[in-house]
């Protein structure tokens, strides 16, 4: 779906809501009329026929009047108000959807415009606006008292337009220079945020607040360089304004002193020539605003033309988990080399697949457009024989569990993370969940239970605890397929223990299993393994035949070893080393098992106590 469209029909909502509006402004305008008609009463009857009942009358009215300009004042401000929240409430939750649903490059500036619209909708500019079309009244009243007057208020007018077309040319160069640095100092703002971890570890505080700094100080400067246009010109409106006032009055005094008007004349028209002229300025002034609010539309608009809304769709029977891959291909960007270049595989139901590889090579991608956050620039991935993208997405997510690489909370409880925040489901589900994955028994050990919160200043979970915790939320549901991006690489030897155990939990359950990993602790828990390097599948197939073929070289010689498993292979590999020794120190021809991994994590610790040997060793 769309979601330009639901904009713009919220939009058209946004506009026939304010309709009411323009009765309210007319009814305001004409109330407001009350205070040189109680100047002409006054002047032109009371002081002549000095009769005290009129002018209570008289007074009586006038107040009756004012109090209802100012109540047809406050339902319009309110009717603006309330339109433009409403429009705001029905697309925010949309905007949200929208930006999380993208591939890349979500971020929150599009509600933050959203925000700012309706700002303006509401704003005290937005009321001038629906002044303005009374300027025609005011003029009329005018000129039935005096022609001059009416030519005057038109010239002023004018004037005033002129100076707001003038401001509008000074300003845009300005306007837009600052708007588009408003935008990089949000960026640099959130970007030092979410590396707070890495600022405070490394006492970066000096460097982050100079970028920052840099960024934010050319938005300021580009803000007083435009305010001070602004100004200029809105001090010169003002001044219009007030100068208009004086020659209404002015020449009010001549139409008294030389054609015998009536006195009241003078105030008369000062009046309403400043509220004539009032939203004219005030849009001039606001001008800044009414163009930075259209700049802000024009770029919303532009950013929803290219987001969709996900779509509902039939709720497809629990698949058996069958993931093929046909010719999968994937560019990040336009111009850039591509990551993935036309991967096929099928995946049976039930099997436990390893994707292995170099760096770079494409793992995090290919599980990526497995579980549907990415979708492929060409080919396609199925599930059960249907186009993963023709799948519900709330469906596909709980028949597919993920646990992606970098692992991230909602600031909810722990069963709530589990229950991936579906807060109408039953509370056992998220304790099956914990339960299959193996870890009920380390939520029971957290402060308060399944509900400790995880949050910033609160609890935070080690990186073994939200490993497995993650592990436990992709459980979730009951899943057909599971998918593991580097699922253990935080896990201690009992972390490691329970992940195992997982596994072969999802293996007796028949879940198709597919973990991305460079441990080889995790293959003797796997059926098959894929081979992946610079982005084409190099082998896939039987676990033995694929390890036997020797194109596994290339992945061996970085592998990922934990401190725990790094120890354990060290004391082995020296226990066979001693058991060698001896056996040659005693002639004796006894062979000691060897350990596959031996001389492997032996290099390896060896390497991590003598640096100046490292690169030679690697």
């Amino acid at each position: 779906m769309a979601l330009i469209d639901e904009y713009k029909k919220e939009e058209q909502k946004l506009l026939k809501s304010m309709r009411p509006v323009w009765g309210y402004s007319l009814l305001a305008t004409i109330s407001m009329l009350a205070m040189p008609i109680y100047m002409f009463s006054i002047y032109g009857g009371v002081l002549q026929s000095k009769n005290m009942y009129t002018l209570f009358g008289m007074l009586a009215f006038a107040l009756v009047m004012l109090i209802a300009y100012g109540f047809f004042d406050s339902v319009r401000q309110r009717v603006l108000v309330r339109s433009a929240v409403e429009m705001e409430k029905n697309l925010a939750g949309l905007l949200l959807a929208g930006e999380l649903a993208r591939q890349s490059d979500a971020n929150t500036q599009s509600i933050r415009d959203l925000t700012t619209i309706r700002q303006l909708a509401a704003s005290p500019a937005m009321s001038a606006i629906f002044d303005l079309p009374m300027l025609p009244l005011f003029i009329f009243v005018l000129f039935g008292i005096h022609p001059v007057l009416g030519v005057v208020v038109i010239i002023g007018a004018l004037f005033i337009v002129a100076l707001g077309v003038w401001a509008e040319r000074s300003t845009t160069f300005e306007n837009q220079e600052h708007m588009v640095a408003a935008i990089e100092s949000a960026k640099k703002m959130e970007m030092h945020l979410a590396s707070q971890e890495l600022v405070r570890s490394q006492g970066l505080y000096r460097e982050a607040v100079k970028d920052w700094g840099t960024a934010h100080s050319v938005q300021l400067n580009k803000f007083i360089s435009s305010s001070n246009i602004v100004a200029i010109f809105a001090g010169m409106s003002k001044s219009v304004r007030q100068i208009i006032q004086v020659l209404l009055i002015t020449t009010g005094a001549i139409l008294v002193l030389q054609y015998g008007a009536a006195g009241a004349v003078i105030f008369a028209s000062a009046m309403l020539g400043g509220r004539a002229l009032q939203p004219v300025e005030q849009i001039v002034t606001s001008w800044r605003s009414l163009k930075q609010g259209y700049h802000t539309r024009q770029r919303l608009m532009k950013r929803l033309e290219e987001m969709e809304l996900p779509v509902d769709r039939t709720k497809l029977p629990r698949p058996t988990g069958v993931v093929a891959l046909e010719r999968v291909a994937y560019v990040a960007r336009p111009g850039t080399p591509p990551i993935l270049k036309g991967i096929s595989g099928i995946i049976s139901a039930g099997d436990s697949v390893a994707i292995i590889g170099p760096s770079g090579a494409g793992k995090t991608t290919l599980a990526r457009i497995i579980v549907g956050y990415y979708l492929p620039n060409a080919g396609v991935v199925k599930l059960d024989g249907q186009d993963l993208k023709v799948w519900d997405p709330t469906a596909r997510g709980l028949h597919i569990g993920y646990m992606p690489q970098q692992v991230t909370f909602f600031d909810a409880t722990v069963r709530e993370n589990i229950a991936r925040l579906r807060k109408d489901d039953p509370e056992e589900w998220a304790i099956a969940a914990a339960k299959r994955a193996g870890v009920h028994d380390l939520m029971m050990k957290l402060p308060e239970g399944y509900d400790t919160v995880i949050e910033r200043g609160k609890f935070m979970p080690s990186g073994g605890q939200s490993q497995l915790i993650a592990l436990a939320r992709a459980f979730y549901g009951d899943p057909s397929v599971l998918v593991l991006d580097e699922p253990n690489a935080a896990l201690d030897q009992e972390g490691e223990r329970i992940f195992h155990a997982a596994l072969g939990t999802a293996r007796k359950a028949k879940i198709t299993t597919i973990i991305i990993t460079q441990r080889p602790s995790v293959l003797q828990y796997v059926d098959k393994v894929m081979l992946l390097q610079d982005g084409l599948v190099k082998q896939f197939g039987p676990k033995d035949e694929v390890m036997g073929s020797g194109n596994v070289k290339a992945v061996k010689s970085k592998p990922k070893i934990g401190a725990a498993e790094l120890q354990q292979a060290g004391a082995k590999a020296r226990a066979q080393q001693t058991a060698k020794s001896s056996d040659k120190a005693k002639g004796s021809s006894a062979q000691v098992p060897a350990d596959p991994n031996a001389k492997r994590v032996q290099r390896t610790a060896e390497a991590s106590s003598a640096p100046s040997n490292t690169k030679k060793e690697a």
